[in-house]
């Protein structure tokens, strides 16, 4: 009896803790509230933006060019040093 006695005061404090705590956890949280919009003056780039044969493009597709011909080179070398056979 007296088990049963210790074990129900234990679940009553418990819930008493956990209770006061729910109540207090909008202080700690905040209230909850509509999720804040993008910033203001934000402007997601659209296609007129953009100068498709300026020249800040073309000095970077000469560079991605250069950049694709060593890769190139790099590559034949490798396969040139493995020598895999696929009979």
């Amino acid at each position: 009896m007296r088990m049963f006695i210790l074990r129900s005061l234990i679940i009553i404090a418990v819930a008493v803790v956990v209770g006061d705590m729910a109540s207090h956890a909008e202080t700690l949280y905040g209230p909850a509230g509509p999720i804040p919009q993008a910033p203001i003056g934000h402007l997601q780039p659209r296609a007129p933006h953009f100068s498709p044969r300026s020249g800040a493009e073309q000095v970077e597709q000469d560079r991605m060019s250069a950049f694709d011909v060593e890769q190139k080179k790099f590559d034949q070398e490798l396969d040139r040093k493995l020598n895999i056979c696929r009979c």
